[in-house]
Order: structure tokens, then C-alpha cells, then sequence
């Protein structure tokens, strides 16, 4: 067993090694290891609904998600 980087709690050896997250599924300690958010923007495609996108996606650079 591993330790929380930063609550100390006890996290499982598979979380660490194979998921890569030496955080336990704590909320707080969960919105600090997580960078999924600073990475990916939810975005309205047409036709498709929503899909993440990486920040520096083109579309979201043109301001719209409609393709025109």
C-alpha cells in the first residue's frame, strides 16, 4: 500500500502503478491531483453532442464550434 501524497491515507498498489494516481478518491485530494480540467474543455460538436477537446484544439480557438 501507498500513502495519499496529500492526506496521507492509505492508497492501493494498483491505483499507483498502473492508473498512475498516488492520490486516494478523496473529493478534496481528488480536485487537487487532478489536471483532467486544466487539459480538456467540454464542447458542443454539431451533429455529435458534447465531447472533450484538448485546450489548444483549433476549434476552440475560432471561437465556435460549428465548423463554417
Amino acid at each position: 500500500m501507498h500513502e495519499c501524497v496529500f492526506c496521507g491515507v492509505e492508497v492501493p498498489t494498483e491505483r499507483v502503478e498502473v492508473a498512475g494516481k498516488a492520490y486516494c478518491m478523496a473529493d478534496q485530494c481528488v480536485s487537487k491531483g487532478s489536471d483532467f480540467a486544466e487539459k480538456y474543455r467540454l464542447m458542443l460538436m454539431p451533429k455529435q453532442g458534447f465531447t472533450y477537446v484538448t485546450v489548444d484544439d483549433p476549434a476552440l480557438k475560432q471561437g465556435r464550434s460549428s465548423g463554417r
